[in-house]
């Protein structure tokens, strides 16, 4: 295998080195923020050039996401914090392309604060993560026995956005809803653990006040209906049910699973649900975890950060997790989830790739993995067989990054349904729909990554007609 390298004493002082293999790294934008008290978000090529950047109004929280035709959705730090915390945010932003703020929405009070990771819905609507304040004396009342402060649950919450500041909160899940506890009988929720993987031990993990859980990625698949979130303090990654209503979303029965707002699924460290000990704890610090998009190499799957137990390396872990027809996961009695360690789909791990905290990973569309070591300021894409591809470094530590096509900044259609461009909606568009069904392309027009009835009933409610 030859590389060409480009002179590291050029680059140094631009804060970029790029490496390539024989094979061709992905032909798109880098997208990426800098951590550091910075409000600028930045779009570049495979050269390293600058093609745009966005500003805010708030340092970033964590990581943006580009709409088609340029439009950013980020998080960022409100201008009063409540619960202040790793990546804290409280504030979620909706710029466009030629740099004006036309969304800012405030998710922030004394009992509520986004923070980290937010995820853009094909509807529209924004997926966002964040503490829901406990006092000492609750956590105390549910069987917490490691207390000394207030407790941060984590609540998973959908916004719609309304006008230029304003949303409706059209639901809700709690992971208060959700706890299990064996120290107390005579206190709620008591049970045993390991009976009850659906739930989490409330005592689990280590921290004593403030944030418990710390969950920092979060990614929503549509033909599930249902949400993945990482969890940095309990070395594990978590599945929801989305389908349910906010009523349901507290309770253990409704939705397509049946299970409420149950865990559906959980996979890292199984020992939090005493279904295991150190060598079945596969996970440590695990960041970026997200379903790889339809018509992607490995789709369907989870692609996960690992960071780490401080021995040097951290990995990239691709699986099916055991998913059964009707959206729950099968797992045998008094056994962990599915998969065991090391049967993975695909994994990558390289002496000196370590970041032990930040990172990230995505699947790209010519089936290389982009992955961000980001306190180690580097964007690393790797093909299938492990080699590098590329390589940027930033000039500052990074949360994550994501490669976008070279068309993204181009404008949206106006004329949904007009898939040709020829200014009508009719049979020559509806024939490119049915001809790319159930896979993606230009007839996406919602843009999920899959061609189905949502897109069918778009171009059919736009027949003939054209702004």
């Amino acid at each position: 295998m030859s590389f060409r390298l480009i002179p590291i004493m050029i680059l140094a002082s631009l804060g970029v080195l790029q490496t390539f293999a024989d094979d061709t790294p992905y032909e798109g934008l880098t997208l990426f923020n800098h951590l550091q008290n910075s409000n600028t978000t930045v779009l570049m090529n495979n050269a390293g050039t600058t093609v745009h950047t966005w500003t805010g109004s708030g340092s970033i929280a964590s990581t943006p996401y580009l709409l088609k035709g340029g439009d950013l959705i980020r998080p960022c730090r409100a201008q009063s914090v409540f619960m202040n915390g790793a990546a804290v945010g409280g504030r979620i932003q909706r710029i466009s392309i030629d740099n004006q703020v036309v969304w800012d929405y405030l998710f922030a009070d004394s009992n509520n604060q986004q923070h980290h990771d937010i995820c853009v819905m094909p509807n529209g609507n924004i997926l966002l993560v964040a503490w829901q304040r406990k006092t000492n004396a609750q956590g105390v009342a549910a069987g917490r026995t490691n207390l000394n402060g207030d407790i941060w649950p984590t609540q998973i919450v959908e916004v719609e956005p309304v006008g230029s500041s304003s949303g409706n909160i059209v639901w809700r899940w709690e992971l208060w809803d959700h706890i299990i506890q064996d120290v107390n009988p005579s206190l709620p929720n008591y049970g045993v653990v390991g009976d009850h993987p659906e739930r989490i031990d409330i005592n689990a993990g280590g921290v004593q006040n403030g944030d418990w859980i710390h969950v920092n990625a979060l990614d929503y698949n549509p033909e599930l209906d249902q949400i993945v979130f990482s969890s940095n303090q309990l070395d594990e990654i978590f599945i929801i049910d989305h389908s349910t209503t906010t009523e349901e979303a507290a309770g253990s029965t409704g939705g397509n699973s049946g299970m409420g707002g149950d865990i559906l699924y959980r996979w890292g460290n199984p020992g939090n649900y005493d279904r295991g000990d150190s060598t079945t704890h596969v996970l440590w610090n695990v960041h970026g975890v997200n379903w790889i998009d339809p018509g992607l190499e490995g789709q369907d799957r989870l692609l996960l950060f690992n960071n780490g137990n401080d021995d040097g390396t951290s990995d990239l872990i691709e699986f099916m997790p055991p998913l059964l027809p009707d959206g729950t996961y099968s797992i045998d009695v008094d056994q962990p989830f599915l998969p065991e360690r090391d049967d993975y789909d695909w994994f990558y791990e390289r002496g000196g790739f370590y970041g032990d905290h930040l990172c990230g990973v995505y699947r790209l569309p010519n089936g290389n993995t982009l992955a961000t070591d980001g306190p180690g300021r580097e964007i690393r894409e790797v093909s299938p067989e492990g080699e590098t591809i590329w390589v940027h470094f930033t000039t500052q530590s990074i949360m994550r990054a994501d490669k976008y096509p070279l068309d993204i900044l181009e404008p949206v259609n106006q004329c949904p349904g007009d898939i040709n461009g020829d200014g009508l909606v009719d049979g020559t568009d509806l024939s490119t729909l049915l001809g790319f069904w159930n896979l993606a392309g230009e007839a996406d027009l919602n843009g999920d990554g899959t061609i189905d009835g949502i897109d069918l009933t778009i171009l059919l409610g736009h027949w003939g007609v054209c702004p």
